[in-house]
């Protein structure tokens, strides 16, 4: 699996987010029934390019590029999905541009996967019938547009796009069954069966986003009690449901695609992985819908039953998903999952009663529901479930790659890391972009502490897992608090209490999980006392600042208080280095470099989802289509510079021994992937700021600056972590990364959107001219010294 498809996942997010926006838009129930033809429709987009990473390398070769315009071409459908069943005046039809987009992607994997059909890995008569199919059902979906506006007024024109629209996606789902009886086969299990777990991740990342932005990324708002509550609440019920999916179900299906081949081995995988995760993925957006409801209208005092339209859609997306899943777990190996069984019938039997109780007693009953699965498969099922476990121990243990488990953290993070730029949007000030870095320094650290634990400690003791848990909650709501970190709202929670109370919180738990790895190691004894003196110290320093929640603005507001969380870091920052190599030993190279890669390619997609949000609810024109493309073309790039080279600087990592791996760690990845977190963050909040003021037709001077600097920063930070792992000097990008800061104030007065075309050339003109002159990146080594 690539990080190309890993990039083009990202896409995905936004493209779910925006489908609940859309269903909460026009909550009815043909606005279901159209938010349902759209979760159709991504997943056609999506399957497709499973297929294609199936068969091809997507990483080589001319396919980047084709990744690129499949990405760009996703994020078109994502701005167009709110407006995907009506016209918005001013603008390019909405339905039009997202069915262009949906065509273009179904053309281009088309046409890769009949080239490879004409290699000779798949039969011409399915071939013909698939490109037969596809041509059909793309004649029925834009009659889906075309014909409602010339029905006479007596028709439900609606209604007839919706069915057209229905039909067009059923006749294009036979191209699976066509592709299953002799077109293409799987070549990779494994690579199909992580596609679909992280695709399931990318759903459950979805719910948690919803959690807390049921108003919009972003947006700054009061934290009640309430939403603080029902944060906590739905955080457990996602919890619930990764784990029936990633505790076993997950190696038993992928098992039973091994143990298939041929056209049996097509067959499953079209049956298990393209056909039945839909209805899983389907569920979890739904159950983020109910929570997007509950937290948009429910009121903290409200002592009224919730409204059964809100019970339906958040018990009836989580029967949805579990529902799936035994069906999931039948087809593949004949067993029913007594756990999920067990929650469908509770979830059914109090659909009856749950009517009556208000939004948070609702929720309330549903986590006791998920939660009494995982205590009956660890008590009544207990023999069961450590049969099948004892069965797929060795085939579930990959040493030294991520575990679902610490993906699921990073999910909590996104929000988090997303919510950062709210604080810039907030105060769009010099001292507001420097609260927005700190905080993000905050974030940072917190992470990479955990990454460095999960990478010493290697077996699920119930300690740890509880603290995990502890930790997502915690990150999750310091994601809620974030926007109002230095200035509270009316109205609402202390936010500087609860970013300082949960960090700290945050802090003692990993501090559980460090005294487990000092008894186990003892040769770590000596660091314990100076992790307690520090954590002491930064918890006094942070709580100084919680003078915020009794001061007025202009004494909360003022310089000094934010020199006191620069004190706090500095402790942290420092002592971190100076904790030597006791502190940062690297058991797992591997999953050390890979867990700092996918925290990279989640800062890229906050950047995209920037880009999303600031185009959003306007109507869509063609110089917007030209802002999107250019975009994600920039941020692919950014991508680019990166990962073209991760798998060498894994390798060169590796290469070091002893202390020099310690060292080099600890300085290329802990400490100079910040600087790039910080530029991937400014670059998101620049596009924001700039596409916005490009729709506003008004001056966006900061975000212009921090769009250029933050691609400076970032540039800089690259060239100096690839310097301290393979002692070499990238020319282009330090000379990028000058032309680029030079650009900043000569091209202030250029429209927005200009300058941003004038970045994304620049970033390809050396992408191409640094790939000519030194090559595959992926061949790089260290230099001796």
């Amino acid at each position: 699996m690539s990080w190309v498809e890993l990039f083009v996942d990202l896409l995905f997010v936004f493209a779910f987010l925006a489908v609940t926006t859309l269903m909460a838009e026009h909550f009815s129930p043909l606005g279901l029934v159209q938010g349902v033809l759209v979760i159709l429709l991504l997943w056609h987009c999506w399957t497709p390019c499973v297929w294609l990473g199936n068969v091809v390398h997507l990483d080589r070769g001319i396919m980047p590029p084709i990744m690129l315009g499949i990405a760009a071409a996703l994020l078109a459908i994502g701005v167009a999905i709110p407006e995907a069943f009506t016209d918005r005046a001013g603008g390019l039809p909405g339905p039009m541009v997202l069915i262009c987009g949906y065509l273009l992607i179904r053309a281009t994997a088309m046409v890769v996967l009949t080239f490879v059909s004409h290699r000779g890995e798949g039969r011409q008569p399915s071939v013909v019938a698939a490109w037969l199919i596809f041509i059909a059902g793309g004649l029925v979906l834009l009659a889906s547009y075309l014909v409602p506006p010339l029905l006479p007024a007596i028709v439900d024109a609606a209604l007839v796009q919706a069915v057209l629209f229905a039909s067009a996606l059923m006749i294009d789902s036979l191209i699976l069954v066509a592709a299953s009886k002799g077109g293409w086969r799987v070549v990779s299990p494994w690579h199909l069966a992580e596609r679909h777990a992280l695709i399931v991740l990318i759903a459950l990342g979805e719910t948690i986003i919803s959690i807390g932005a049921s108003e919009g990324l972003g947006v700054d708002r009061p934290v009640t009690s309430q939403l603080a509550v029902g944060a906590v609440l739905g955080i457990t019920v996602v919890f619930a449901l990764w784990w029936s999916y990633f505790d076993l179900a997950k190696v038993i299906i992928e098992r039973a695609l091994r143990a298939s081949s041929g056209r049996d081995r097509a067959r499953v995988g079209r049956d298990v992985y393209s056909g039945l995760h839909l209805p899983m993925i389907g569920g979890l957006i739904f159950f983020a819908l109910g929570l997007k409801y509950l937290n948009t209208h429910a009121t903290p005092k409200s002592t009224h039953p919730w409204p059964s339209a809100g019970v339906a859609i958040l018990y009836g997306g989580v029967l949805l998903y579990l529902g799936a899943l035994v069906v999931v777990e039948w087809r593949a190996v004949r067993l029913l999952g007594r756990g999920p069984l067990v929650g469908v019938a509770l979830l059914t039997a109090l659909l009856t009663v749950v009517g009556r109780l208000t939004a948070v007693q609702a929720l309330v009953v549903l986590v006791a529901a998920v939660c009494t699965m995982l205590v009956l498969d660890n008590t009544l099922f207990r023999r069961k479930h450590r049969q099948l476990h004892e069965s797929v121990e060795q085939e579930s243990l990959h040493v030294g790659t991520v575990d679902p488990r610490e993906l699921f953290v990073d999910l909590v993070f996104v929000y988090a890391f997303i919510e950062v730029t709210a604080v810039m949007n907030r105060f769009p000030t010099l001292l507001g972009l420097a609260q927005g870095m700190i905080l993000l320094a905050l974030l940072w650290w917190a992470w990479t502490s955990y990454t460095w634990l999960a990478n010493a400690v290697r077996h699920d003791s119930t300690l740890v897992r509880l603290c995990t848990a502890g930790i997502m909650t915690a990150v999750l709501l310091i994601g809620l608090a974030i926007p109002q970190a230095f200035v509270p709202l009316p109205g609402s929670l202390p936010g500087p209490l609860l970013v300082v109370g949960c960090y700290i919180g945050v802090q003692l738990m990993q501090g559980l999980i460090f005294r487990q790895l000092v008894r186990e190691n003892s040769d770590l004894r000596g660091t314990r006392t100076r992790f307690v003196a520090t954590t002491a110290t930064i918890a006094v320093l942070l709580v100084i600042t919680v003078i915020e929640v009794v001061a007025p603005d202009a004494v909360a507001r003022h310089p000094a208080i934010t020199l006191l969380w620069v004190a706090a870091l500095l402790v942290q920052y420092v002592a971190g280095y100076w904790a030597g190599g006791r502190l940062w030993r690297i058991r797992l190279v591997r999953h050390w470099a890979d867990r700092h890669a996918l925290v990279i390619l989640i800062a890229v997609g906050e950047a995209v989802l920037s880009v999303g949000i600031s185009i959003n609810n306007v109507p869509i024109s063609a110089p917007t289509l030209v802002v999107v493309v250019a975009s994600v073309v920039a941020l692919g790039t950014i991508w680019w510079s990166y990962f073209t080279g991760i798998d060498a600087a894994r390798i060169a990592l590796g290469a070091y021994e002893g202390d020099r791996r310690v060292r080099a760690a600890r300085d290329a990845y802990t400490y100079l992937h910040l600087p790039m977190m910080a530029g991937i963050v400014l670059v998101a909040y620049g596009l924001h700021q700039t596409l916005a003021a490009s729709q506003e037709r008004h001056s966006a001077l900061l975000g212009h600056y921090t769009l250029f600097f933050g691609v400076a920063l970032y540039l800089f930070g690259n060239q100096m972590f690839w310097l301290r792992i393979f002692r070499t000097v990238s020319p282009h990008r330090l000379i990028g990364a000058v032309v680029v800061t030079v650009l900043a104030p000569v091209t202030v007065a250029l429209p927005s959107v200009v300058s941003l075309l004038l970045l994304t050339v620049l970033g390809v003109g050396f992408a191409v001219v640094e790939a000519v002159q030194e090559g595959d990146p992926r061949t790089r080594r260290p230099a001796r010294t």
